[in-house]
């Protein structure tokens, strides 16, 4: 062990006191030998040391104030100088208004544009210069507003350091603003009340100084100015309520008018609200109160020796005149149906392209000085404006006295202008009222279906013109078969594709959606190709909606609905050969600056495929069959002279209808339906009515010409009861041949695929003598099988179509008994039913014989075998009289008896009542 260790161990071990321990020198009380504590006597600290220790804490606070206070200072400089400032600089230049802005179209003699308008937006303003503007103008406005305007820098320092107390004790961030601020604001639109736009509005003030003058401020504030009833500035104020330009304005009159802009509508003269009066219990009027506030106005001036006491008391004694009573507003520009679609699109330009406030591109569009060059049609618009403005032409008051209303979108397809346009049937009597052209949302009903099931079924190469549809339902919905037709419950059974489409069937356009496309699919398309909104699902009043589904895609049962410029713009796709352009009510925006146009907004058509050629050539082809025999548009007809084509279209309970059609020429889309929906009932479609009255006049003198014509097709022969190519069976039809002549493109060609639904195996040999009966004794046009003893002059070999139909509920079609499952069920015609006899003329030995009726051989008179008394009950196998009970040989499938295989054209189906979701 080391020396280390032995040391310590000798110290544990024996009685030594360790060096931790200090030896007791005395006693406790109780004899024991622990030691006792020594105490010790506490001495106070000099007063000069707590000093510096408080210096020092107070030293300690102070130096962390001071580096946080510098840490904030360059976190708040690299602030403002990174966010604020960009944001802070301000030129007159970025708002150059004072000229009024002017709508101009194109003269189609001299190509010369011609003024259209002049806007005045939702306010009226006239400029007025600072030398027009009267001394009592100015001084009451700086008076009121602003006293110490003239001499500080663009901020009252005393009203803004007035702010910053309120703020910290809690109040308001507010006051302080200088006339300067205040045209700051007004010009910006930047109104948040933090802490930041407070900064940054002292920022601008101060450089807004800087690079103007105090005359060029004050000139723009009072200019810009809001004074009650639509007038933004004191020019448009003083003719408004004194019936004077501003430089006439009296003393009194200045003091008023200043006065308003405090609060137009408490101190506006037109204004009609009242309120408890100041030191009274009296209510007060506008007028009172613009009284009251135009004597502290003339107050403050003359306190502020703006004015002598002379001129105070002669303009609180004048009396002021107004030019219009109370309440009475003046007269407001109203815009036509075309001139308020521009400043629509104008301002969706601005705010697209610019980001800009309504209020700025409000203040711009009225007084920017800008130049609006149009895409307007007199000719055009003035049609639609005689059609829309004469009642005769739709004359329908529903029972709660509303009268039915329209509107219209016409588009040249040319050029893809919108050329004419009307938000509402009658006079237009209000500026951004309903506007259903533009703004509408109203199920489209059938129209939807060239969009929505056909042109994509088309494009995805699924279907051709000439693909074979169940006119069928295609389900059942409860108790009841789904869907029906529009306004019917006649089902046809088989029909070719471009047939179902011109009768708007919709039980053919559901088969469509849910066996060749799907809702998802459509939805897509119709988005994405014909740039139509549609709702992908929310709540309406507590019941999920969308338009993903079979029902709203299939039939047009938009959740929100469309609007006709929409469906115009969609439609024009089709006589474009497939592109689809959005449509235009101006070319361009220019602006005067300092005297020269300069362009803001160029606006160029930009065209984008969105279905093949080859697509719009069928869509062409097929639509123009709605005015043909059987189309839904055939009874009111198309444009005499035009290739014309369109779609009809007719929502639940005919709350709405509709017909969007088109020439080579022009596309209009045309609504007919009540504010509030009321069932519409009319003989024809009043849609497709107003629509030929504006298209009609709007084609006088113009030429014939057809769609484009991609070429390239093929002939094709086909079956109209598969679509497939016909074959030798399909000529033996009960019906007649049902072969066809069409055209295909050759993707669409069906190269060596046969009928499948005439076949050798749905061939019967039927015996012409037996004619299958209806109950009235007409003939179905069918017959019973030729039997053994039938003669063969007298047989026929007929091909009866083969196809599988489910049976839903008592739901049948025109077809139905043709098919070979019914004709089949018809047995062996028991007329002839033993062989025929040869007997010798008795009258002529040479003649070797004649054949007789062996079921009659007591009348010798009838050679060709042919009954003399079919109802006789002497003659048991006769099928002559199926009505009689003495007849008991044989029985006739196609009695009402037997509804089993009752004929469908005669049977009477009770009519299901339609669905919430049935258009057609």
């Amino acid at each position: 062990m080391s020396d280390y260790n032995n040391h310590n161990s000798i110290y544990e071990n024996s009685d030594y006191p360790s060096r931790r321990q200090a030896p007791s020198r005395e006693r406790q009380p109780d004899g024991s030998g622990a030691p006792r504590k020594r105490k010790r006597k506490r001495r106070r600290p000099p007063i000069w040391a707590a000093i510096v220790i408080l210096f020092k804490v107070l030293g300690t606070f102070l130096l962390i104030g001071l580096c946080t206070g510098a840490l904030l200072a360059c976190f708040a400089a690299v602030y403002i100088n990174e966010v604020i400032v960009p944001q802070a600089d301000l030129s007159m230049d970025d708002f150059p208004l004072g000229e009024n802005s002017v709508m101009y179209y194109q003269d189609k003699e001299t190509g010369q544009y011609k003024e259209m308008t002049t806007l005045l937006s939702v306010t009226s303003q006239i400029w007025v210069d600072y030398e027009e503007m009267p001394e009592d103008l100015i001084n009451a406005t700086v008076a009121i507003e602003d006293k110490r305007f003239w001499t500080h820098p663009g901020v009252d320092w005393r009203g803004t350091a007035r702010a910053v107390v309120r703020m910290f004790t809690g109040g308001e961030i507010s006051g302080g603003s200088t006339i300067t601020q205040q045209l700051i604001k007004n010009m910006t639109q930047y109104n948040e009340t933090t802490v930041k736009r407070k900064i940054i509005e002292i920022i601008r003030a101060l450089r807004f100084t800087q690079n103007n003058s105090k005359d060029d401020t004050i000139e723009r504030y009072l200019n810009i100015i809001p004074l009650g009833s639509g007038c933004e500035g004191v020019g448009a104020a003083a003719l408004e309520y004194f019936g004077k330009p501003v430089s006439e304005l009296t003393l009194a009159e200045c003091a008023s008018l200043v006065g308003i802009t405090n609060n137009p509508s408490k101190y506006g003269p037109y204004s009609v609200s009242r309120s408890q009066g100041v030191n009274t219990d009296e209510i007060w009027d506008a007028r009172q109160w613009n009284k009251y506030r135009q004597e502290v106005i003339l107050w403050q001036m003359l306190e502020q020796g703006m004015i002598s006491r002379t001129e105070y008391d002669e303009a609180v004694a004048q009396e002021l005149n107004f030019v219009r009573a109370q309440g009475e507003g003046g007269e407001e520009q109203i815009y036509t149906w075309y001139e308020e679609t521009v400043i629509s699109d104008v301002r969706q330009a601005m705010e697209d392209n610019f980001g800009w406030s309504d209020q700025r591109i409000n203040e711009i569009l009225s007084r920017g000085g800008l130049r609006i060059y149009t895409c307007y049609d007199p000719d055009a618009q003035s049609i639609v404006d005689t059609v829309y403005t004469n009642r005769a032409n739709l004359n329908y008051t529903a029972k709660d006295g509303q009268q039915l209303q329209s509107a219209i979108a016409v588009i040249n397809n040319e050029t893809h202008d919108l050329v004419a346009i009307a938000g509402q049937f009658g006079e237009k009597t209000l500026n951004f009222g309903s506007n259903y052209a533009n703004d509408g949302h109203r199920p489209p009903g059938s129209s939807f279906k060239p969009l929505s099931v056909y042109s994509p079924a088309l494009e995805f190469g699924k279907v051709n013109p000439y693909t074979v549809l169940d006119d069928y339902p295609y389900r059942m919905m409860g108790s009841k078969a789904w869907p029906l037709n529009s306004g019917t419950t006649r089902y046809r059974g088989l029909v070719p594709l471009y047939e179902a489409l011109k009768r708007s069937l919709n039980t053919a356009a559901v088969r469509i959606m849910s066996d060749y496309i799907n809702p998802e699919e459509s939805f897509k398309f119709v988005q994405e190709r014909y740039h139509i909104d549609l709702e992908p699902g929310r709540m309406v009043y507590g019941e999920w909606k969308t338009d993903i589904d079979v029902a709203p895609m299939s039939m047009g049962g938009l959740t929100n609905g469309v609007n006709a410029r929409d469906m115009a713009e969609a439609f024009s796709t089709f006589p474009n050969g497939g592109m689809y352009t959005a449509s235009r009510t101006f070319t361009k925006v220019t602006q005067l600056v300092n005297g020269q146009e300069v362009t803001l907004l160029e606006n160029n058509t930009v065209s984008e495929p969105a279905i093949k050629a080859t697509t719009a050539y069928y869509m062409n082809t097929m639509l123009q069959g709605v005015f043909s025999e059987g189309g839904t548009g055939a009874r009111q007809g198309g444009i005499r002279g035009q290739h014309a084509a369109g779609k009809t279209g007719t929502t639940s309970d005919n709350f709405d209808r509709w017909f969007v059609g088109y020439t080579p020429y022009y596309t209009a889309a045309v609504w007919t339906g009540y504010e509030r929906n009321v069932k519409i009932k009319a003989d024809n479609n009043p849609a497709l009515a107003l629509w030929k009255l504006v298209m009609a006049e709007l084609h006088n003198g113009l030429p014939d010409k057809d769609y484009p014509d991609p070429g390239g097709r093929r002939t094709i022969v086909y079956c109209q009861d598969s679509g497939l190519l016909a074959n030798e069976w399909c000529a033996l039809d009960p019906r007649g041949s049902r072969s066809a002549t069409g055209s295909v493109f050759p993707e669409d060609y069906p190269e060596n695929i046969h009928c499948t639904v005439h076949t050798e195996e749905s061939t019967l040999t039927v015996c012409l003598d037996c004619p299958v009966l209806k109950e009235d004794g007409t003939s179905t046009g069918l017959y019973y099988q030729a039997g053994p003893y039938c003669p063969e002059d007298r047989q026929k070999q007929i091909c009866y179509p083969n196809y599988e139909r489910e049976q839903l509920g008592s739901a049948t079609a025109d077809d139905n008994g043709w098919r070979y499952e019914k004709a089949s069920a018809y047995g062996p015609c028991t007329l002839h039913t033993e062989p025929p006899v040869t007997e010798p003329d008795p009258l002529d030995p040479s003649n070797p014989g004649t054949t007789t009726n062996p079921t009659n051989p007591t009348n010798p008179s009838d050679p060709w075998g042919i009954w003399t008394d079919p109802g006789s009950t002497s003659n048991p196998g006769s099928t002559g009289n199926p009505g009689s009970t003495g007849n008991t040989g044989t029985t006739d499938p196609g009695y009402s008896t037997d509804p089993s295989t009752s004929d469908p054209p005669d049977v009477p189906i009770s009519p299901s009542p339609p669905l919430d979701n049935m258009v057609g």
